[in-house]
C-alpha cells in the first residue's frame, strides 16, 4: 500500500511536470533588443455604434501621436439568400444601404481629421470579422482598431464577438477597446491617456519578443510599464492541501520575482523606460484583469497565437478572455509577429 510520503512526492513530480513547460529559472537564450515595431496603417473599425466610436476616437489618437495612416472600415452584413423578386428587392435595397454608408463612414472620416493627417474611408459587405481580417491583409495594415460590444450570456454564446475573432484570424496586431471603458453615467468617453501599460510575462521567447510594441508605445506616450507573471493554480493544486500546494508554488513565485526584476532591470537598461513588475498566482486571464484594474493600467499588451479549430477548442485563448473581460483596451500582438522579431543572443547565458 502507497504511504501518504509516497502519495506526497508523486503528486510533487506531476506538479513539476505541469508547470515545467514556462516555468521561470529555465535557463533560456536571452533575447537582444529588436527594433520598435513599423507602425505605419491602422485600419479602424466602425458600425456608428456609441461603442464603435469610441474604438475609432482611440485610433485617431494614436495614429496622431505616432503621425501614421488611417482607415476607416464599416461591414455590411448581407441578407440571407433569396429568389425571385424579393431578391431584386434587396439588391435595390442594399445598393441604397451601401450609398448612404458611404456618405455617413466619409462624414465621420472628415470629422475625426486633424491637420496634415487625412482619414480616408471603406464598405465592404460580408461577415465583419474575415471582412475586417482581409482587408487588413490587403491593405497591410499594422494594426487594426476595434470596439468591443461587451456582450455576456447567451447573447454572448449566440452573437460571438467580431472582436475576438478578428483578435485570433488577424495578420497584425489588434486593439480592442472594451465598451465599458465609457462610463454609463455621463456616457461620455474620459480624456484619451495611456501612462501605464501592463504586460503579462509567461517567460516564453514568444512573449518577450513581443515587448517591442509595449516598450515602443511607452516610450511615445511616456507611459510606465508594469511587468506581469502569473503563477497559474491547477485544480490538482487545490485537491493536494494548503501545505502541499506551498511547497510548490511558493517557490515558483520567488523564482519569478527574481526573474521579472532581472528582466525589467534589463529593458529599463536598453530602452530607458519607468518599468516595474508585480507576480500573482491564479488563472491567468482573471489575474491579468484583476491586476490591469488594481494598478490603474489604461492598456494591456499581450502575446496571442492565434489558434484555430480544434485547437482552439481545446486550448483556448487566454488572450482572448482578456480582451472579453478586461476594463481597459487591449493590445494583442500576433504571435508570428513575434517570432519575425525573434532574435536570439547565442554564448549570453550559460544553460
Amino acid at each position: 500500500m502507497e504511504t501518504a510520503q509516497a502519495r506526497k512526492q508523486t503528486c510533487k513530480r506531476i506538479l513539476m511536470k505541469m508547470s515545467n513547460s514556462k516555468k521561470p529559472g529555465t535557463a533560456q537564450p536571452n533575447i537582444a533588443p529588436a527594433a520598435p515595431p513599423k507602425i505605419r496603417k491602422i485600419l479602424a473599425t466602425t458600425d456608428f455604434s456609441d461603442e464603435s466610436r469610441a474604438g475609432v476616437r482611440y485610433a485617431v489618437a494614436v495614429a496622431e501621436k505616432l503621425n501614421v495612416a488611417v482607415a476607416l472600415l464599416h461591414v455590411i452584413e448581407p441578407h440571407s439568400r433569396m429568389s425571385g423578386v424579393e431578391s431584386v428587392l434587396l439588391a435595390s435595397q442594399d445598393s441604397e444601404v451601401i450609398a448612404l454608408v458611404r456618405e455617413k463612414l466619409a462624414t465621420l472620416a472628415k470629422s475625426k481629421g486633424k491637420g496634415d493627417m487625412a482619414i480616408t474611408s471603406s464598405v465592404r459587405t460580408g461577415k465583419p470579422f474575415h471582412e475586417i481580417t482581409t482587408d487588413a491583409r490587403e491593405r497591410a495594415a499594422d494594426l487594426i482598431v476595434i470596439a468591443t460590444h461587451d456582450y455576456t450570456g447567451a447573447k454572448r454564446v449566440l452573437l460571438g464577438s467580431t472582436a475576438e475573432q478578428v483578435v485570433r484570424h488577424a495578420p497584425c496586431s489588434v486593439l480592442t477597446v472594451p465598451a465599458r471603458a465609457t462610463p454609463k453615467r455621463t456616457g461620455k468617453m474620459p480624456p484619451f491617456k495611456v501612462k501605464r501599460i501592463l504586460v503579462p510575462i509567461d517567460f516564453s521567447n514568444i512573449s518577450k519578443a513581443a515587448l517591442p510594441w509595449p516598450t515602443f508605445l511607452a516610450a511615445q506616450f511616456n507611459a510606465e510599464l508594469i511587468l506581469l507573471h502569473v503563477v497559474e493554480k491547477f485544480p490538482m493544486d487545490y485537491l493536494l492541501g494548503r501545505e502541499l500546494m506551498n511547497h510548490t508554488i511558493v517557490p515558483l513565485m520567488k523564482q519569478a520575482e527574481a526573474d521579472l526584476e532581472h528582466l525589467a532591470g534589463s529593458l529599463n537598461k536598453s530602452t530607458g523606460v519607468n518599468i516595474s513588475a508585480v507576480v500573482r498566482e491564479g488563472k491567468p486571464f482573471e489575474e491579468i484583469c484583476h491586476a490591469a484594474e488594481t494598478l490603474g493600467a489604461d492598456l494591456i499588451s499581450l502575446t496571442t497565437h492565434g489558434y484555430t479549430g480544434l485547437k482552439h477548442v481545446w486550448l483556448g485563448s487566454t488572450a482572448e478572455r482578456v480582451v472579453r473581460h478586461s476594463h481597459c483596451p487591449v493590445l494583442a500582438v500576433r504571435a508570428t509577429e513575434a517570432r519575425k522579431r525573434l532574435r536570439i543572443r547565442v554564448g549570453d547565458e550559460k544553460p
